[in-house]
């Protein structure tokens, strides 16, 4: 997990968009004086193109700072699911860009338009690629150094860009040394790969927005370090949920010895919560099992009579008060298991007739993380 410091990682996006805007401003201007040297229509909706990542880029800054805004009485958790949502309104950008694009073309495929090019021209806009490419790549370098979502967003849109650059370079090399006008078709092919950049980026945000898997990365560590803890002698059902990049509340349940004193076990998870919340900036709160270290055969004995049931992922937090005549533990289950009510009677059926006159309480998982 990648951190920073208070801050950090807000001038680090707010300083790679800035460079994004100044760069694609100058872009624009290029290319439009190309484009009305040239009479090229492609060229007038590739300066248009750069003219929108500069505005995207104005959107990502928006984003980012008002996702460090902090929480209120309104908003507890915070701003952070904002940047999502500038990441969002960049990918429609994609997408309507990409459409606008393909008309454009097609009607450019009805009724080519002759553009006139030089050896100068062409080398400008040579150039203009190379530097777009570059500032792509810089985006997503940062996008994915900082987890954001919007200026990864952002560097997909501008690599989308660089290469109908190419294609239009392409087609305007053609027009220069063999008089073939194949700018419209070019420029069809071109706005497809934006078109599905845009469906790919718009899927990713509302993943975010609605609330996805947390990264595998993510989920390791915390139950790595969680696992660590002296008292803790294994740990499941991690669930985070997550308000903005490196921004997590969450619950884990530990198993721990029955015969510790609460007062031990409090103090030590408190400890645990407060190292977790350093080093990962994630409010964890803790759910604790006791278990007896002498029922580990008795627990196997009861995997292996519910291993015939395939949705089954884990079984854990196993428990057997014989005081009180009473038999508890957890299933992780899988999301393809629909029937969790038929599946719970026919375990509570096998475990009953295993441990006869004892009560059968199971409690099902789903694997959140």
């Amino acid at each position: 997990m990648m951190q920073f410091k208070d801050g950090e990682r807000e001038k680090k996006i707010i300083k790679t968009a800035f460079i994004g805007i100044v760069t694609n401003v100058i872009l624009a201007s290029i290319k439009i004086f190309i484009a009305l040297a040239s009479n090229s229509v492609a060229i007038i909706s590739d300066a248009v193109n750069n003219l929108s990542d500069a505005f995207s880029s104005l959107i990502t800054i928006f984003g980012s700072k008002l996702a460090q805004k902090l929480p209120d009485e309104s908003h507890p958790y915070g701003y952070g699911r904002v940047e999502y949502i500038g990441g969002l309104i960049v990918s429609i950008i994609v997408l309507m860009l990409g459409f606008e694009f393909l008309k454009t073309s097609i009607e450019n495929i009805i009724e080519p338009v002759t553009t006139t090019f030089t050896p100068a021209l062409l080398t400008i806009l040579f150039i203009a690629i190379f530097v777009k490419f570059a500032i792509a790549f810089y985006y997503k370098k940062i996008g994915n150094l900082t987890k954001s979502i919007a200026l990864k967003a952002v560097g997909q849109e501008a690599l989308g860009d660089a290469i109908i650059s190419c294609v239009i370079l392409v087609s305007a090399g053609l027009s220069y040394f063999a008089n073939i006008q194949v700018d419209g078709y070019a420029g069809a092919l071109a706005s497809l790969f934006i078109i599905y950049n845009g469906v790919i980026l718009i899927k990713e945000t509302f993943d975010r927005i609605i609330g996805g898997r947390v990264e595998k990365e993510v989920s390791d560590e915390i139950y790595k370090a969680v696992k660590e803890c002296e008292i803790v002698l294994d740990a499941y059902d991690l669930i985070l949920h997550n308000y903005g990049v490196e921004r997590y509340v969450g619950s884990i349940n530990v198993e721990v010895d029955e015969h510790m004193k609460i007062s031990e076990i409090s103090q030590r998870l408190n400890e645990l919560q407060i190292e977790i919340y350093r080093k990962y900036r994630i409010y964890l709160v803790f759910g604790i099992y006791s278990v007896n270290l002498g029922q580990n055969d008795t627990k196997e004995c009861v995997k292996n009579l519910l291993s015939e049931f395939k949705s089954i992922l884990n079984l854990h937090a196993f428990f057997i008060n014989t005081a009180k005549k009473t038999v508890r533990f957890d299933v992780v289950v899988s999301f393809k298991e629909r029937n969790l009510d038929e599946l719970r009677s026919k375990m509570e059926g096998i475990v009953s007739a295993q441990f006869p006159g004892y009560k059968i309480f199971i409690v099902i998982d789903r694997e959140f993380a």
